[in-house]
């Protein structure tokens, strides 16, 4: 036997527009609707156990009716049941009373606010390894000292002097960073062939040392500075100098015209000595690393670009010959005055002035022709001594 009684089905069946059911047609469907219901009931109180709660809600009513593929039911919100009222239709039955509400009432009701469309919004986190100063990237700045930045502008002794300066930015490199530099560092300055190697290999191949282009720079540097009687290492400096140069993913050219590699390289072709033993071949170092400096002047000169010395009452015209750059037109024309002016220099000894001429050679023939051709027989009389024989037996 159901629990729901006939009555409600004929009320429901008036609703809906039917006026008379058929004598035991509401007592076959009794069974029937209330097992749907209690399906419906189950799958909610699983709703609700889900969402925590202890109260069933409509809500759950709502979902349990979606699960299924139903109609869910309209107009029974969680704080509707609040000012319910039920109305008497005959004994023992009720019904909500539901008050009318005119069509043109609905129609006249102001619309809800449009809500707006996701948008998504694409931006620059960082541009080669640096954040850009946009709105959407929140940069934390530095909290100033108004106390000591007054103080200082007080105890000017004049207005330029309390200009308040911003503090180094200090470059941090990660721990596997400075462990790769101490590692290449080291190697370079062994004596181990495999290490050296393996280094070298390392700089000709890794595309990620853009962070510590500048430290290889400086030690470059330092070592040409503090090493200038060393061969083994100088020899080693200049490869490495070179490695560097080869790899394609680093933009060395942003550190050719500092005040480090160009003189380091320059060092090593025109220095007076290097090395103890004047028997020792030191003339190979100097031809590496002219050979070095014209890789780079050919490199960043542009193809069409012309350069003018002036030597004397003459102007003398220079013209790159294979380059494949487009910066730093003016590195070949320095160069090219710097080797000039050790070739003529008398004071300088016979390894400058040799420097000099294997580094105007690797430049190229129009500079041979432009430099020193026409000082070539004022040059052979200083080495009547046996010097000059000396310069033919090296080439």
């Amino acid at each position: 036997m159901s629990v729901l009684r006939e009555e409600s089905f004929e009320v429901i069946a008036q609703s809906l527009g039917l006026e008379q059911l058929k004598p035991g047609c509401a007592a076959e469907l009794a069974p029937e609707i209330e097992f749907r219901l209690r399906e419906i009931i189950q799958d909610a109180m699983k709703f609700k156990s889900h969402a925590r709660r202890d109260r069933l809600t409509s809500q759950d009513i709502n979902h349990a009716l979606s699960s299924r593929n139903m109609e869910m039911l309209y107009g029974y919100g969680a704080g509707t049941g609040s000012g319910t009222t039920f109305r008497k239709i005959s004994p023992g039955l009720y019904i909500t009373d539901e008050p009318e509400v005119p069509v043109t009432d609905i129609m006249n009701a102001p619309l809800p606010v449009i809500p707006l469309e996701p948008v998504v919004h694409m931006h620059w986190l960082a541009v080669e390894g640096v954040q850009p100063k946009i709105t959407e990237n929140d940069v934390d700045e530095p909290t100033i000292d108004h106390t000591s930045t007054t103080s200082v502008t007080l105890n000017a002794p004049n207005p330029s002097s309390g200009v308040e300066r911003k503090p180094l930015v200090k470059h941090v490199l990660t721990d596997e960073m400075q462990l790769y530099f101490e590692k290449v560092t080291d190697a370079i300055k062994s004596d181990e062939f495999h290490r050296q190697q393996a280094a070298f290999i390392s700089l000709t191949k890794d595309p990620g040392l853009h962070q510590l282009l500048p430290y290889f720079s400086k030690f470059i540097y330092d070592q040409v500075k503090t090493s200038q009687r060393d061969l083994t290492l100088l020899t080693a400096i200049l490869r490495m100098a070179r490695c560097l140069l080869s790899n394609t993913s680093l933009r060395i050219e942003l550190y050719v015209r500092l005040e480090q590699l160009i003189p380091s390289i320059l060092t090593c072709v025109l220095n007076r000595q290097l090395c103890e033993n004047p028997a020792d071949d030191h003339w190979a170092v100097r031809k590496s690393a002219a050979q070095l400096m014209a890789q780079i002047c050919h490199r960043y000169v542009h193809p069409l670009h012309s350069l003018s010395l002036a030597c004397g009452r003459k102007s003398i015209l220079i013209k790159a010959d294979n380059s494949f750059g487009e910066s730093y037109e003016s590195l070949q024309l320095r160069v090219s005055k710097i080797y000039h002016e050790a070739f003529l220099d008398p004071t300088r000894p016979l390894t400058s002035q040799y420097g000099a001429i294997v580094g105007c050679l690797y430049l190229g023939p129009l500079v041979m022709e432009s430099l020193l051709f026409p000082h070539i027989a004022t040059y052979l009389p200083l080495g009547s001594d046996g010097s000059a024989s000396y310069i033919n037996l090296t080439w």
